[in-house]
C-alpha cells in the first residue's frame, strides 16, 4: 500500500471518528501529515482535522496546529454568520409573504455533532418563479450584491463571507433530473405559514441527485457522501427506502444510488469493499486521475457526438443565453444576435479561460475521456 493510500484510508477513519462520535483512531508515523492536510482542505473537512487532533494523539507542531485552529475558528464565526443571515431571509421573506425552502446543509448539518464541521460554501434558498424579482430586491436592499443569474439561481454575497443562491428550480431546464424535481413544492413540507422544507425520504433523493450532478461535472463530491451516510445512521427507520429507490429508478440513477450507498458505509463504517466501490472512492476522495476534469467529464458523461458538442456551446439554448445576456429576457429576438457575439468572442478572444474552452471543445484527450468514461461506467451510470 502506497504512502497516499495509507494516509486515504487514515483519514477516512478520522472522519469517521469525529462524525460518529468515537475513538480518534490511533496514528502511525507511516501516515504522511501534510498529505492528511491536503486530503482536509481538498475535501472541506478542516474542522473534523482540528477535532482529530485535538482529541486524539496526533503529533504535530504548533504551527501545524495553529492554523488548523484558525480556520476552525473561521468556519464558527461563518456558520454563526450564516444562521443570522438564515433568521433574517426567515423573517424577511415571511413578512413580504413569499414562500421559501432551504436546502440542503442547511438541514444536513443540524445530523453532525457540532454544525460548523460540515462547512457551508453558501446558503441555498428556493422560492417561487413568481416570486424572484421580489426576492432578489429584497437581498439587494439589504446589503447584498447580485454575483451571477445563471437562470436556475441568482447568486448573491455579503462581505465578509456571506453567500446566498436563490433558486427558482433545483436543476437547470435541460438536465435531465429536472422535471423530476418539478412538483418539489407539492411534495415539501409546512413549516410555517411561508415556510417549506423535504421529507427526509425526499432530502435524501435531493441530497444523492445533487451529489450524482456533482459526480458527473467532476466536482466536489465529500461532503454529500457523508451527508448521505449520515443520514440512515441517525434517522435510520425513519427513511422508507422502499420509497427512496424507487425515486431513483424514475429519475435514471438507481445504480448509481445503490453503489453510494454500499460506498459511504465502507468509507465511514465497515462496508465490505469491492473494485468498483474502490474506483469510486479514489474518485471522490482523492479527485480525478485526469487533467482538466470539469472539460473531460463534460465530454466523458455526454452521449453527444464531438460535433453535437461543438453545435451546443457554439449555439447554447435560451435558458443559458440569458444568464449570459439578461437583456434578452426583454428582447427574445435579439438571441441570434448574442450567438455571433458569443462565437465572436470564442474565436477571438486573448481571455485565458475562453482559449482553454476553445481548446478543451476540439480537442480533448481522448485517453483522458476513456478514464473517466470508465469510472462513470463503474459507478452506475
Amino acid at each position: 500500500m502506497t504512502d497516499m493510500m495509507k494516509t486515504k484510508a487514515y483519514f477516512l477513519k478520522m472522519v469517521a471518528s469525529i462524525i460518529c462520535e468515537q475513538p480518534i483512531p490511533a496514528y502511525s508515523t507511516d501516515i504522511n501529515l501534510q498529505q492528511l492536510y491536503k486530503l482536509a482542505v481538498k475535501n472541506s473537512v478542516q474542522g473534523i482535522l482540528y477535532l482529530a487532533i485535538k482529541n486524539g494523539n496526533i503529533p504535530v507542531n504548533e504551527t501545524f496546529e495553529n492554523n488548523l485552529r484558525n480556520m476552525y475558528m473561521t468556519f464558527l464565526m461563518r456558520d454563526a454568520a450564516q444562521e443570522a443571515e438564515r433568521a433574517f431571509i426567515s423573517n424577511k421573506f415571511s413578512e413580504e409573504n413569499i414562500d421559501f425552502m432551504f436546502l440542503k446543509g442547511s438541514h444536513l448539518k443540524k445530523l453532525y455533532p457540532t454544525p460548523e464541521i460540515r462547512y457551508m460554501v453558501d446558503m441555498d434558498v428556493l422560492i417561487k418563479k413568481d416570486d424572484l424579482e421580489h426576492g432578489c430586491h429584497i437581498l439587494l436592499e439589504n446589503g447584498f450584491t447580485q454575483y451571477m443569474d445563471n437562470y436556475k439561481d441568482v447568486i448573491f454575497t455579503k462581505k465578509p463571507n456571506i453567500t446566498v443562491e436563490l433558486h427558482q428550480m433545483l436543476f437547470i431546464d435541460d438536465y435531465f433530473m429536472h422535471d423530476y424535481f418539478s412538483d418539489v413544492w407539492e411534495k415539501a413540507v409546512q413549516v410555517s405559514e411561508h415556510e417549506y422544507k423535504m421529507s427526509d425520504n425526499d432530502l435524501y433523493v435531493y441530497t444523492l441527485a445533487h451529489l450524482a450532478e456533482h459526480y458527473l461535472d467532476g466536482g466536489s463530491c465529500f461532503r454529500p457522501t457523508m451527508d448521505l451516510f449520515l443520514m440512515e445512521r441517525i434517522l435510520g427507520d425513519k427513511l422508507d427506502f422502499t420509497y427512496i429507490n424507487q425515486q431513483f429508478k424514475t429519475i435514471g440513477i438507481d445504480k448509481f444510488a445503490e453503489k453510494i450507498r454500499l460506498l459511504y458505509n465502507c468509507m465511514f463504517a465497515d462496508g465490505e469493499y469491492n473494485d468498483d466501490l474502490t474506483t469510486m472512492e479514489n474518485y471522490i476522495v482523492l479527485g480525478a486521475p485526469v487533467k482538466d476534469v470539469a472539460s473531460v467529464a463534460k465530454v466523458a458523461s455526454s452521449k453527444q457526438s464531438k460535433m453535437s458538442r461543438i453545435i451546443t456551446t457554439l449555439f447554447p439554448k435560451y435558458a443559458h443565453m440569458v444568464a449570459r445576456y439578461p437583456l434578452l429576457k426583454k428582447v427574445p429576438l435579439l438571441l441570434p444576435f448574442f450567438w455571433l457575439k458569443r462565437i465572436f468572442r470564442l474565436l477571438f478572444t486573448k481571455n485565458e479561460g475562453m482559449i482553454k474552452k476553445r481548446k478543451d471543445l476540439i480537442n480533448t484527450d481522448s485517453d483522458s475521456v476513456d478514464i473517466m468514461r470508465e469510472i462513470f461506467e463503474k459507478s452506475g451510470f
